[in-house]
């Protein structure tokens, strides 16, 4: 589904990602693990088309998108959830979620996705007409990734979800992970907590000063000496 080949980004003179390559098969939870400023959230950037790469091609359902603007990713399926949720504060939460459909053909027919994200989420319908700047960080972060699915996305970027979140929270939002992709959803997951994402993940991308350095079976990479020390605290 999506094929990351030779991508090198920069900040002015500050190179931020060099040569970064991985790939994603339909169905997979594959995550990006780091450290702070690793080029994590930068790597999602560049796929949604919000950053511009030096060099490199990104392919998504096999159609090199580098040349794309964010808005044809967008409607070709390729949906990113920002880093810090990024909600609207003044809107009540049926307004978020309903401007994750502003861009789609239908989006006066948006029921059937709104009562999925209901189910997925039953704090958002309990606070349907809450404006979401009251809620907490957690209700908020499930509204900025129900408001993505309101995109209707055949891939989803989820950059940092557990920032800021409390122990149970971060538990929550994991199994909230698993749950859509057994509902067929592919996710390419960014985090500094690699607890919770090797947890979720079939396979993994360690990003180290905005390269590649370690990839592989999420679970055998979680066991590895060199993960353990530097992400899991063991």
């Amino acid at each position: 589904m999506l094929d990351v080949s030779n991508l090198n980004v920069s900040y002015g003179k500050q190179k931020v990602l060099r040569d970064v390559a991985f790939r994603l098969d339909k169905g997979e939870v594959v995550t990006l693990i780091g450290s702070n400023a690793a080029g994590k959230s930068t790597t999602l950037r560049t796929l949604v088309g919000l950053k511009k790469p030096e060099s490199g091609s990104i392919k998504f359902d096999g159609r090199d998108v580098v040349a794309s603007s964010t808005v044809d990713r967008v409607k070709a399926g390729l949906v990113l959830v920002p880093e810090g949720r990024q909600i609207f504060p003044r809107l009540t939460v049926y307004e978020n979620l309903l401007m994750g459909a502003y861009h789609r053909a239908d989006r006066d027919d948006t029921g059937d996705d709104l009562e999925r994200i209901f189910a997925l989420f039953p704090r958002l319908r309990e606070r349907r007409d809450q404006r979401a700047g009251s809620m907490s960080g957690g209700e908020q972060q499930m509204l900025a990734i129900g408001r993505g699915l309101m995109s209707r996305p055949t891939l989803m970027l989820l950059d940092e979800p557990t920032l800021g979140l409390a122990p149970i929270v971060i538990e929550e939002l994991g199994q909230i992970v698993r749950n859509l992709a057994r509902d067929g959803l592919t996710i390419l997951l960014a985090e500094q907590n690699a607890v919770m994402a090797l947890g979720c993940a079939d396979r993994a991308y360690v990003l180290q000063s905005g390269k590649i350095v370690t990839s592989g079976n999420a679970k055998d990479l979680s066991e590895t000496a060199e993960v353990k020390q530097m992400y899991l605290g063991a």
